[in-house]
């Protein structure tokens, strides 16, 4: 699959990607991919098919068994484990679909804890300006000094794409964004993720069993079980 983007402009790109685990039989392989600027893939398929284990290739957090990842032109999937955290951490924004936000922290420090979790030790106005602008846009600009359990389901969700754009990344993964969500709220942090990834230039790439956004994406990846 061959989607926007050039030599110039491609965010991400994938090829001959397989991963096979010893012993259990699981094997993935996926087609070619190339993304551009605001350009989106939706990676559609059951649970247990290998759709988390997919994201976690192209983050880097697995080595392919075979194939290479790029990012801004550059091969990253088979560099050292330290390399690859680094490139997780500079270009790479994550959405979990636990969206594994920190309790004790309120909203706004949430949305800044990718500088803590990367070395920083303090937060400079020019990240702050730019955590509060991202809160704006999400529609959470009331609720900075909120506590995570006095936030909504959606809410949160809001919160987890805020964080993942706080460094402004090359590239969006999202492991099953709407798993929790509903009807309203699947098509409206959907359509979030879209947006911001546009006009920050990021390519998204969205892990999802559900059928009903697969329509706002540029393209589909399809992946069976266990294959």
């Amino acid at each position: 699959m061959a989607l926007a983007g050039t030599l110039s402009t491609v965010r991400i790109e994938a090829t001959d990607l397989h991963f096979h685990r010893p012993n259990t039989g699981f094997s993935l392989r996926t087609p070619a991919f190339a993304l551009g600027p605001g350009g989106s893939i939706a990676v559609r398929g059951p649970s247990g098919s290998g759709k988390s284990t997919l994201l976690a290739l192209l983050s880097g957090e697995l080595v392919p068994t075979q194939g290479t990842v790029s990012i801004l032109g550059q091969a990253t999937s088979h560099r050292d484990e330290t390399a690859r955290r680094q490139i997780r951490g500079e270009r790479i924004g994550q959405v979990f679909q636990t969206f594994e936000l920190v309790a004790s922290l309120d909203t706004l420090q949430n949305v800044l804890l990718p500088l803590r979790l990367h070395g920083a030790r303090s937060i400079d106005a020019v990240h702050l300006s730019r955590a509060r602008a991202l809160l704006e846009r999400v529609g959470l600009q009331r609720f900075e000094s909120r506590a995570m359990h006095a936030l909504s389901h959606g809410e949160r969700q809001r919160v987890a794409i805020a964080r993942a754009l706080l460094l402004q990344p090359a590239v969006v993964l999202a492991d099953e964004p709407t798993g929790n969500l509903d009807p309203r709220l699947k098509k409206s942090v959907t359509q979030l993720l879209l947006a911001e990834c546009a006009r920050s230039g990021a390519a998204l790439i969205v892990a999802t069993h559900d059928e009903s956004i697969l329509p706002y994406f540029g393209g589909v990846i399809e992946i069976g079980d266990g294959a």
